[in-house]
């Protein structure tokens, strides 16, 4: 088969008949990343779907020839590519092409890349795609990529039909669950306390339709429920005022009851109580029989979360409460639980609250395993600290926690380096230049879309000259010539929105050439929303890795951090 046949078809890998490499998007070496996508976390923790995709995927990579560090594996567990949330490794996949460490996006079919429109997808993936970065589908024998219009238009078809078939999936669900509610039917999951009962009621044309009541779970759950209330009734009568949600948690654990996690040993076995689920049941106005509806609060960024911010009772004209459900506890009761509450544990913790950190809740600090790291402590013992429980294969085990002090002022040290690095290091130029538009866009000077659009595909110009550049010999002619190429593609970049706002770095720099951060300076008199500003215009993501072999305190805290610069571009700043 020709290999300079864009259009071919990759054969299936034999033992017998070497598998075909696909063509050089670039003339370099192939690094690919391999994405696998399963919509819904089953129930009994099976990973099957994303194992499978994953199996496929990585053997016809392996068909290729390619060393395993040319291979990574990107995989996002739980998260529908239909819906508008966050996709965390989705966009670390992007991130990664965008900064030249990816080149050919391997996926088991489309569909697992994307089901939104062809319009909202191919707008995420043009830049790649003008980068030379290609697309190949294990599953459909397929490779997309910007040298052949009709893999293209292909693709915005493949797209599309992903999306409508989504989308039509959605609509016949809601409309069957409509149904099942117009018939008494409880179309969610049971809250704690209560289980689901099938029960076949007749529609309105006299066709049978299984429906789902919620009734009190009386051999498991409500039996707990009911201890609890028991528990804070008990705190009340005696007037004892040390009582709180955390410590009715750690008397459910003394006294052996079991989450519903443990209790199924399904995809939460390991669950234990917290403070956090013993407050949404008691506030669960269903164990007192009520109809209730669920509010989800926002993220700071305006979007809606999917985490529940209250519960609202349903009410009728009179504004008397709906009764719904059979109760596990009297209303009285129930009521009499909520003013303890109200006075014990006011706002509750609730997420959508103000951030407690300067790190806290901006989708920006991260464990090595992927997850986000929370804020905690107090005074000099505050620090951000990932408490995911189950470790997968290659993944820590226990805490991994740093000080909250330490890497605020390594990462703070490290930027105001950048900015006072002079104008000839080229990556730091482009930094300094994503972060001029990032500031000018924050200061409602929103750049025109020709000029986005431009520096997208710049910056994708610059992470494939950076890594055609790590294949040549520092002093070869043509690495001249790349780096000559990459100081025009930084003066380009610079030169965009030049008459736009300008960064202050005259109000972030001590004039006097002294500590940035010492007493007086812009930093120690900044507020915390300023310093989260400040992160925000020069910083993509940052990774904290486990302290394995020494106590946390007596590790350097740049040797534990990895800094993503904005534009997805890698630093060397500070040791």
């Amino acid at each position: 088969m020709d290999t300079s046949d864009f259009n071919a078809v990759l054969p299936a890998p034999s033992h017998r008949v070497p598998a075909m490499r696909p063509p050089m998007v670039t003339g370099m070496a192939i690094h690919a990343g391999i994405y696998v996508r399963q919509s819904e976390r089953q129930v009994t923790g099976s990973e099957a779907s994303t194992t499978t995709q994953r199996e496929e995927c990585v053997k016809a990579a392996e068909g290729w020839d390619l060393p395993p560090d040319h291979i990574e594996v990107y995989e996002d567990l739980g998260v529908s590519a239909f819906k508008d949330v966050a996709r965390p490794a989705y966009e670390r996949l992007l991130r990664d092409a965008r900064a030249g460490r990816v080149n050919v996006i391997v996926v088991h079919y489309m569909s697992r890349l994307s089901r939104r429109t062809a319009a909202q997808t191919i707008s995420e993936l043009r830049p790649l795609l003008m980068n030379r970065v290609r697309i190949v589908s294990v599953g459909e024998h397929r490779e997309f990529h910007a040298d052949d219009q009709s893999a293209l238009e292909e693709l915005l078809f493949k797209l599309q039909a992903g999306h409508e078939e989504s989308l039509n999936k959605s609509q016949a669900i809601r409309a069957v669950k409509a149904l099942e509610a117009s018939l008494g039917g409880y179309t969610g999951k049971a809250p704690f306390g209560f289980t689901l009962a099938h029960e076949i009621r007749r529609s309105t044309d006299g066709r049978p339709v299984n429906v789902k009541i919620l009734t009190p779970d009386a051999e498991h759950e409500a039996p707990i429920v009911r201890r609890i209330v028991e528990m804070v009734e008990g705190w009340i009568a005696a007037g004892d005022t040390s009582g709180t949600c955390w410590k009715l948690a750690r008397q459910l654990e003394a006294e052996g009851l079991l989450t519903r996690g443990r209790r199924t040993a399904q995809r939460r076995a390991d669950a234990s109580w917290d403070g956090s689920t013993v407050r949404r049941i008691l506030t669960d106005p269903r164990i007192a029989g009520f109809a209730c509806e669920s509010v989800y609060g926002t993220r700071r960024d305006g979007t809606p979360s999917n985490k529940v911010a209250e519960y609202r009772i349903v009410r009728d004209t009179h504004g008397v409460p709906l009764p719904a459900y059979e109760p596990i506890v009297s209303p009285e009761r129930w009521y009499r639980v909520q003013d303890w509450v109200g006075v014990r544990h006011p706002g509750g913790g609730d997420r959508q609250s103000r951030p407690s950190g300067v790190l806290s809740a901006m989708e920006l600090l991260y464990c090595e395993c992927g997850a986000y790291m929370t804020h905690g402590g107090t005074g000099s013992r505050k620090h951000y600290r990932c408490r995911r429980r189950t470790a997968q294969p290659g993944q820590h085990t226990g805490d991994v926690t740093i000080g909250a002090k330490g890497i605020e002022e390594y990462l703070a040290r490290q930027v105001l380096a950048v900015i006072a690095t002079p104008g000839t290091d080229e990556a730091a130029h482009t930094v300094l230049a994503i972060a001029s538009a990032r500031y000018a866009s924050d200061q409602e000077r929103q750049e025109p879309p020709q000029i986005a659009e431009e520096r997208d595909w710049l910056l994708a110009e610059r992470a494939n000259l950076r890594l055609a550049r790590r294949q040549q010999h520092a002093e070869s002619p043509e690495d001249h010539a790349l780096a000559e190429r990459m100081r025009t593609l930084d003066a380009r970049i610079a030169g965009l929105g030049a008459d736009e706002v300008e960064l202050p770095r005259g109000a972030w720099l001590p004039q006097d050439g002294s500590d940035p951060i010492s007493t007086g300076s812009w930093w120690n008199q900044a507020t915390r929303d300023d310093k989260r500003g400040f992160f925000r215009l020069f910083l993509d993501r940052v990774e904290v890795r486990k302290a394995y072999r020494w106590a946390g305190q007596s590790v350097p805290t740049g040797s534990r951090v990895r800094v993503t610069w904005a534009g997805g571009i890698d630093l060397d700043v500070l040791p």
